[in-house]
This record gives C-alpha cells, structure tokens and sequence, in this order.
C-alpha cells in the first residue's frame, strides 16, 4: 500500500464500526536540503519517514485497527517503532522493544506492526533507540473519540488536524514540527474560538525540560499523556521527553500575530500563531505583553505562589478501589559508578539494584525458550558470572503475578545527574507517592520507613495518572497499577543514547502460559553456534 493517512482521519462516531487503517512508512537517512519538507535548520544527517521528519502523523479514531508496514531502507541498522500510550492487550509483540518484544528490524526488510488502538489522546510512534529518534524518527499519533464519548469535548469549539506541536531537539537547535528559526510553523486560527491543541516533546539530545509558551494566551491543561484532568489554566508548562500535553487556548487578542514559545537548555524553538482578521488588520510583529505567571511543572515538585506540580492537577479518572488494596512492592534503586578501565580513566557505569541491564540474545516475549537462563537476573537471582564483579551485567527482569496489585518504588541515589525519567511499557500508573531527601537514601532506610509507614502518605484520593514519571535526584516515588495485562514490559530509562545504558528493566506480568501466543510466523532471531566439527 502507499503511504496514505487519509482513510481513517474522520470525524469519530459512537455508532460506527472501527476501521482498519493500513499505512506504509519507509524509513531511510536524509540529508537536509533548503527546498526540502524536512528542511530544519541542521546540518546533519537526519531519518526521514515517509519523505519527511517528523514522520506523517497518524490520526485515526479509537478502537481503529492499525496495520503498519515499516520499511527499512537504513543501510546497516536495526531498529524497532515503539507506539508509546498504546497499552497493546491483544497483541504484547507488537510493543516495539528490540529483543523483547520482537527481533529487531533489519535493513532492507519490511515489519508489520497490527494492533487495536484502545487509549485515546495525544500519542506518538518513534524509533525506541534514542540514536534514531533524535534524528527524526517519529511521529504523532492521535486517537480520537466519538463527540459522546469525549468528556473534554465541552471546552473547546476545534479540534484541527493541523493543530500538533512536536518538539525535539537537533544540533543545538529546538524544533518545532522538524523547523527552526529560518521557517517556523504557522498555526492558523480565528478570534473567539476555543481550539484544542495537541503537544508531545518527542526527541531531546540535551535531557533538559522545555518550558512551552504561548504569548499573550493562557493554557488551560485538559489532558497529560493522554489521561484526562480537569481544566486547569496556566501561562507556561514544563514537559521532559516524552511528555505529552492536551491545552485549549482561547483566541481573545486583537493582535494579529503571536509566537509559540519552547525554551530549553539549548535555546528557544518558535512557531507561529495566526490570527484571521481580515485585510484591514496590522501586519506588526508579534509582541509578547508579559503576564503574571503561573507554570505547570510535571516534576515531582512541592507546590509554591505561582508554581502547579503534577500532585495539584485534578485528574477525571478516579482510582479504583481494587488498586488501593495491599500491593506487590519493588524497590528499585537507581545508581551509578566510576569503574576504572585500562588507561587510567573511569567510566560511568549505571545500574539499578547495583544490576546493569543488558539485553538478551532473543526475545524474552517471542522466543524464551532460547533465552539463557544463566543471563537473566532479578534482586534475589544474581548470575554465577558476576560473582567477585564490580559490575554485573544481566538481563534485568522483576516478576510480578498477573492481576496483583503492583507498587514501583522508584528510589534515586544517582548523584550525576539532576533527575531520571522514566516510561512505563504496556500500562499507565497511578503517583501515589513522592518524597525528596536532603541526600541519597539508602535503599535499607526506605524500606524501613515504608515498613513504619513513614515515608510518605499515599494518596490514593486523586493521585496523578501518567506513563512518563520524572524522578530527581535523591528523591523516591511510588507508582502503582493493576497488572492485568499479562507479558514483558519495558520500565524505559529516557536518558539512554542507545538501546540501554543499564538502568533499563524489564516487567514480567504473569507466566508465559498467561500470555498471547505469538503468531506462527512471526521473525525469529538469536545466537548461531555450529557443530564441533563444520567442515568434513
């Protein structure tokens, strides 16, 4: 099939059958050029889907079939498309995590992803390698619902296909929808409407926060990672990768034009508001008239005079009573160590649990059975290779039974950077805690405090719902789910440049017997040794 997105981008009806939408995505290296789509300002080499960067967005309605023929034409380089917000319940394989989910995609061959879209919001679909994604390899995914069904739909009047903001970083530069300074993203709209506009920050080479603006306008925050709050109006929002954001601003200015503002570490990213006023109105340049703020800050943060943390926003959804019940705890300590090599030069090493994850050879999902058990590790099954080890390397994988209750307790003692950020695969979560330290706790002393129910109080009233959870240093959170949906899921270190650099782990939500059986032919991938003696 040709590269279409034409199909299922429809107005949603209660009453209507859910298609199946089928799309084809190449994916092959692009160099940037002035007249082409995925001109930005850069000057290296980027990943172009489909002819352009970011990739076409995909916008179908909920409970829509996606069939998805992805085409590698990357010379010498494997990759794998995650669909990041999909829980993916009737097919596990279809997550896109390399050699856990599925064999990584070679180059020159064509993988097909299918699967049922259940969680409507603003998503993305993006290469899970961080090498890739930061060069362009994404895009959006947006899963609309009927009008009846959208408990939002009263606050606002548009919902434009046109209006996305995908924000990702390259060469130092902050984009907007794949464009810099020299030609920024137009945004059109008309005075004294309501419209909705979709956000997620995609690609971050720095690791910094982007602070998002809109001059003149508030922001009123109707949606994060696709879990609905009440509306809440702010003049800036923090989002980290990955993040995203649904806001309504409402076209109340008598100026003309007005810039969307994305600040980082590395600078400030524009694009373009656009008022249709007519002939007769002013053609000045955009001016921002400064306002009181108050920003919305999805870090785990303590609220103050002019500052929204993620624990003060009002989510739609309430927690069952189900998750409030006594739950299967992990306490997972994230560290780091200099580990001296040959040269006279250390290395930074990560790990959680003081175990570094690696992957295996074939896919835990797919192929367990050719899995060696020897390289599979856990906080009470450490390998015989790593005793006397300053360093264990394994393949990190935590079980949790199928339909507990599970408690996450993320514990940050990394002292080298100023916070992780991590994405939960197959689920969201519910933040029933959060508490920072003056220095790294140990991860003896939270367990204890947990134990004498002193670490904190959880709130299981109107606790925030996410998939993307922001951790600072010395600081220790508790996310909690129902684990129902049975398979190997990624809790996803956002700070690695590759596939892993240790701090990666896997969920393993019930026994193989409770899974999805894998299709007959689906790719198969793993280690070759041959007979002792090859040739006679």
């Amino acid at each position: 099939p040709e590269g279409t997105f034409l199909s299922c981008d429809r107005p949603c009806h209660d009453l209507d059958w859910p298609m199946i939408c089928r799309i084809k995505i190449q994916i092959e290296n692009k160099r940037p050029c002035k007249d082409c789509s995925f001109n930005n300002d850069t000057s290296s080499e980027i990943i172009a889907v489909n002819g352009q960067s970011p990739g076409p967005a995909i916008q179908i309605c909920q409970n829509d079939i996606l069939v998805v023929d992805v085409v590698n034409k990357m010379p010498g380089h494997s990759l794998a498309i995650h669909w990041r917000g999909q829980p993916n319940v009737e097919a596990p394989f279809m997550d896109g995590v390399p050699l856990v989910t599925q064999c990584p995609i070679l180059s020159y061959t064509t993988f097909q992803y299918k699967f049922r879209v259940t969680s409507p919001g603003t998503h993305l679909y993006q290469a899970f390698s961080d090498s890739e994604l930061d060069r362009g390899l994404f895009g959006a995914l947006i899963v609309r619902q009927a009008e009846k069904n959208d408990l939002q739909r009263k606050y606002y009047d548009v919902d434009s296909r046109n209006h996305i903001i995908m924000i990702s970083e390259r060469d130092s530069k902050v984009l907007v929808n794949g464009k810099g300074s020299n030609e920024v993203t137009k945004f059109t709209v008309k005075r004294n409407k309501r419209y909705r506009f979709r956000v997620a920050f995609a690609g971050s080479n720095s690791g910094c926060p982007v602070t998002l603006t809109v001059d003149n306008h508030l922001i009123k925050v109707i949606a994060l990672d696709g879990n609905l709050v009440f509306p809440t109006e702010v003049t800036s929002v923090v989002l980290t990768k990955g993040e995203r954001l649904d806001f309504v601003l409402k076209t109340d200015q008598k100026i003309k034009r007005h810039y969307v503002r994305v600040k980082s570490c590395l600078g400030e990213g524009l694009a373009l508001l656009n008022y249709e006023l007519g002939d007769t109105t002013p053609t000045e340049k955009p001016q921002k008239r400064e306002k009181e703020g108050r920003v919305l800050d999805t870090s785990l943060c303590h609220s103050q005079i002019g500052k929204v943390c993620l624990s003060d926003l009002n989510f739609v959804e309430k927690m069952p009573e189900t998750v409030k019940t006594a739950p299967k705890t992990v306490y997972l300590s994230l560290g780091s160590q200099i580990v001296n090599v040959s040269g006279n030069f250390g290395s930074r090493v990560f790990g959680v649990n003081n175990l570094t994850f690696t992957y295996p050879s074939s896919p835990l999902l797919t192929q367990l059975d050719r899995v060696a058990m020897n390289s599979v590790c856990d906080g009470r099954n450490v390998p015989e290779k790593c005793e006397g080890k300053e360093v264990c390397e394994c393949v990190h994988v935590e079980h949790i039974p199928l339909r507990a209750v599970a408690e996450i307790v993320l514990i940050n003692q990394d002292a080298s950077q100023e916070e992780h950020i991590f994405h939960l695969h197959g689920y969201r979560f519910y933040v029933v805690g959060f508490r920072h330290f003056e220095n790294a706790p140990s991860t003896d002393e939270i367990k204890l405090l947990d134990q004498e129910n002193t670490l904190f109080q959880r709130n299981f009233n109107n606790p925030a719902i996410k998939d993307t959870i922001r951790i600072p240093k010395n600081s220790v959170v508790a996310l909690r789910f129902l684990a129902d949906n049975p398979g190997f899921w990624m809790l996803r270190d956002e700070g690695s440049r590759g596939w892993t650099r240790g701090l990666d782990i896997v969920l393993q939500v019930g026994e193989p017997s409770d899974m999805v059986s894998t299709p007959t032919d689906f790719p198969t991938c793993g280690n070759y040794i041959g007979p002792d003696f090859f040739l006679m």
